[in-house]
C-alpha cells in the first residue's frame, strides 16, 4: 500500500476562538478556531487530528471540551492540561481527551517537571498517557522521573523535545530516553527548523529516530503557530519532506498507526 491509501493524523495543533480575544504575557493567540484548521491546514488525506490544550488557557479546558463535542468534520482527541485539584476528568475522557500536558520551558515561565508522579498517577486513572513540553537540559531529570509513574503509562515528548538537530550530546541524551521504551516523540519541526519549508536541517535526524523508535514516533503541525516568526510553516510541506525522507512504513506508523494506537481513535 501507499502512502496516500491511510487517514492521516496530526497529532499536535491547537484551537482558539475566532471571537474573544485570548492573550498572556508571551503571546497573543490566533483568532483561530477548528474551522480555520479544516481550512488552512489539512489535505484530503488528513482525517484525524489531536486538539493540544494551550498553556494560555491554563487548566480551564472548557473550549477544548467544546471542540471535541461539538464536531464532526474530522475525528478528534484530545489532550489537557490539569492541576491536583481539577475534576471531571471522566467527562473529559469521555469526550475523547487521551492524555495531560505538562509544561517545562524555560521560554514560558513554567518548570512543572517535578509535579509530573503526582499529574501523571491522576491521569492514570482514566487511562491517560503524559505529553510534555520540555527542553533537552531537563532530559536526564525526567528520565530518573519515570520509574515513579503509574506502570505502563507512557510519555510523549512534544517538538523533537526541542533538541537542537546538530548538537550532537542532545541528540544522544535525547535517544537515552528514548532507549527506555516509555517515551514517544512528536516529529513537530515548528520552532525546531531553520529552513522553514524545506526542512532540510531535519532530514538526519528524523532519518535517526524514525529508524530506530519508527513505533513510537507521530507527527504534528503545530497549527496555528504561535511564538513562531515569518514565514509560517505550512502543513503541505511537512508532508511533502516526510513522505520523501520516510519509508513508507515510517511514514503510515508515524502518521496513521502509531496515532491510533496512542490516542485510541
Amino acid at each position: 500500500m501507499s502512502k496516500s491509501d491511510f487517514i492521516l493524523c496530526d497529532s499536535h495543533m491547537h484551537v482558539f476562538s475566532r471571537h474573544e480575544v485570548i492573550q498572556s504575557s508571551k503571546y497573543v493567540a490566533p483568532a483561530k478556531d477548528l474551522s480555520d484548521f479544516i481550512t488552512e491546514a489539512t489535505t484530503k488525506d488528513i482525517g484525524r487530528a489531536v486538539v493540544i490544550q494551550a498553556s494560555i488557557d491554563g487548566t480551564d479546558n472548557s473550549r477544548l471540551l467544546d471542540t471535541l463535542l461539538h464536531q464532526d468534520e474530522l475525528m478528534l482527541r484530545g489532550v489537557a492540561m490539569i492541576d491536583e485539584h481539577s475534576v471531571g476528568l471522566e467527562e473529559l475522557a469521555n469526550a475523547g481527551v487521551r492524555a495531560l500536558r505538562i509544561q517545562d520551558r524555560s521560554r514560558l515561565g513554567i518548570n512543572d517537571l517535578e509535579r509530573l508522579p503526582e499529574l501523571a498517577a491522576k491521569g492514570a486513572e482514566v487511562d491517560w498517557h503524559v505529553e510534555i513540553n520540555t527542553e533537552p537540559a531537563r532530559y536526564e531529570r525526567l528520565r530518573c522521573l519515570l520509574s515513579k509513574l503509574p506502570e505502563g503509562q507512557s510519555v510523549v515528548l512534544d517538538h523533537f523535545g526541542h533538541c537542537d538537530p546538530s548538537d550532537l550530546e542532545q541528540r544522544n541524551q535525547l535517544c537515552r530516553l528514548l532507549d527506555t521504551g516509555r517515551v514517544w516523540i512528536k516529529l513537530a519541526p515548528t520552532r525546531v527548523s531553520q529552513k522553514v519549508g524545506s526542512y532540510a536541517d531535519l532530514t538526519d535526524i528524523v532519518e535517526s529516530l524514525a529508524g530506530r523508535y519508527t513505533e513510537r514516533c507521530l507527527w504534528g503541525s503545530d497549527w496555528p503557530h504561535v511564538m513562531t516568526s515569518e514565514p509560517l510553516p505550512k502543513t503541505i510541506d511537512m508532508l511533502s519532506f516526510y513522505k520523501n525522507v520516510l519509508t513508507t512504513k515510517q511514514f503510515i506508523a508515524c502518521f496513521s498507526g502509531n496515532p491510533a494506537t496512542l490516542y485510541r481513535f
